[in-house]
């Protein structure tokens, strides 16, 4: 299975994350809690959407293998742009599979192995297997929602504003229904320290040329938007997280769609995460109803 052949990651500690030992603490937490769930929803595990290693995904299915034309929500993990696996997310899929819905977990290529735009790259090219595939596994092409936690909710966000993107692919302007992006960042300034005390910026991380960092910044992208957007942050996240959520909902407000917001009383960064495994979660609830109300 997936969880058994994790590609090594550089270590989570002061040189690359800001505060390390949550940070650890979630990961261990998020597979140990998704090992559970996949060993009770019937899933697809590592279907490649690319040759690299992380150009992979995770199905997780309905139990009732007669099920058709369910709705798919593709999730993408957090880790800082550095870090994460796709195993992250299982955890969250008990609680969309039983509408009945799929639940898909994507991968993309980390940096500082690759620059931008290689994960947004690969998020596109993840959303196009699914357009393409997911009616073999009983999902409909015309209900595909995206979402994400942190930097996995600025790719979410970025796949559905960027519609030109969707060109190379011939996907349909309206192939994503709405985007559940949550704990995002919506800014990624080359000039910005990154998280850790290596001194490091984005820009060294991250881009090629300061100038790329348009391509990783949702909030340039916000005008003409039509798509409904869910965005969500805890209280105590970090600060980048929480001013570029609200000027995120104030950008997509001037715009002719829906948007909602919510922030999360009492909880951090890693927390607000881990709670949408709870079928009682206010986020878990807004999801599945977005997801059920939405027409094919």
């Amino acid at each position: 299975m997936s969880f058994d052949d994790l590609k090594p990651q550089p270590p989570r500690d002061a040189a690359n994350t800001r505060f390390p030992g949550p940070a650890n603490d979630y990961g261990a937490r998020a597979i140990a809690r998704s090992r559970d769930a996949a060993a009770s929803c019937r899933n697809v595990m590592d279907v490649a959407f690319g040759p690299d290693y992380y150009q992979k995904l995770d199905l997780y299915l309905p139990d009732d293998e007669s099920v058709r034309d369910a709705p798919v929500l593709l999730y993408f993990h957090g880790g800082a742009w550095q870090h994460g696996y796709k195993e992250w997310n299982g955890f969250m899929a008990p609680v969309i599979v039983n509408l009945p819905a799929i639940f898909v977990s994507a991968s993309y290529r980390i940096v500082p192995e690759v620059k931008f735009s290689a994960p947004l790259d690969d998020a596109v090219a993840a959303l196009d297997w699914v357009w393409r595939n997911i009616a073999d596994h009983g999902g409909d092409q015309g209900r595909i929602f995206a979402g994400g936690w942190s930097v996995g909710g600025t790719l979410a966000s970025l796949i559905t504003l960027r519609r030109e993107l969707y060109a190379p692919y011939a996907l349909p302007d309206d192939v994503i229904k709405a985007c559940f992006a949550a704990s995002g960042g919506y800014r990624y300034k080359h000039d910005v320290i990154a998280p850790g005390d290596s001194g490091k910026t984005y820009g060294d991380l991250m881009y090629e040329r300061p100038e790329d960092e348009l391509l990783a910044e949702p909030l340039h992208y916000a005008a003409g938007n039509c798509t409904p957007f869910y965005i969500s942050w805890a209280e105590h996240d970090f600060t980048h997280v929480k001013q570029s959520s609200q000027d995120m909902v104030a950008a997509l407000e001037g715009e002719e769609c829906t948007v909602a917001s919510d922030e999360f009383a009492g909880l951090d960064h890693y927390q607000f995460n881990l709670g949408h495994g709870d079928p009682r979660n206010k986020w878990v609830e807004t999801v599945r109803g977005w997801m059920t109300k939405t027409p094919a």
